[in-house]
């Protein structure tokens, strides 16, 4: 048998046994969960040293770990902070998979600066409040200026001038112009 199912075999064993999840083992075994993930459906290959740490979750040695014969540690065997990993999944139940989405910033940028002409002034502040009617969205100036000068470098410029008339401390707002008009 593949040495990689027989370990994945063994890890869930060990999971369902006392009841823990990738994630937690990821947590344990100072690794991410992706990794663990892939461990137990053959997509990633063994490393020793994540091998030893999934293995000393369990108080154990990697090669008894392996071992199907190897005896399967009783709850007060454990180490401690496996131990309290055990409650705390207990306590708190099966994880939540957290899903992360796009910030739609790019797109709303895109769509904002799509009503500007080439070569007129734009001033970041103009885009958050578009943006804002537009969408019901607030975005820091900083992540404009941001988007600007990465995403958009391509698009937009600093024309070099400031808005003089902003009244108040800190620096004077830089004015933007498109150079080329965005498409999608």
């Amino acid at each position: 048998m593949d040495v990689s199912t027989e370990y994945a075999k063994r890890l869930t064993q060990y999971m369902k046994r006392f009841g823990l999840y990738s994630v937690d083992i990821a947590h344990l075994a100072d690794t991410t969960s992706d990794i663990i993930i892939g461990i137990l459906s053959g997509e990633k290959g063994l490393v020793l040293i994540t091998l030893e740490n999934i293995a000393n979750i369990f108080g154990l040695r990697y090669f008894e770990f392996g071992n199907p014969k190897h005896p399967i540690p009783s709850f007060s065997q454990l180490p401690e902070d496996t131990q309290l990993r055990i409650k705390f999944r207990k306590d708190k139940g099966k994880p939540e998979k957290i899903t992360y989405k796009q910030s739609p910033i790019n797109e709303h940028i895109q769509i904002v600066l799509g009503t500007y002409a080439l070569t007129e002034e734009i001033l970041i502040e103009d885009v958050i409040r578009k943006i804002k009617e537009k969408y019901d969205v607030i975005y820091k100036p900083g992540e404009i200026s941001d988007r600007f000068k990465k995403t958009f470098k391509s698009i937009v410029q600093e024309t070099g001038k400031r808005n003089i008339s902003k009244i108040g401390p800190g620096p004077k707002p830089k004015f933007y112009k498109l150079i080329r008009i965005p498409t999608e």
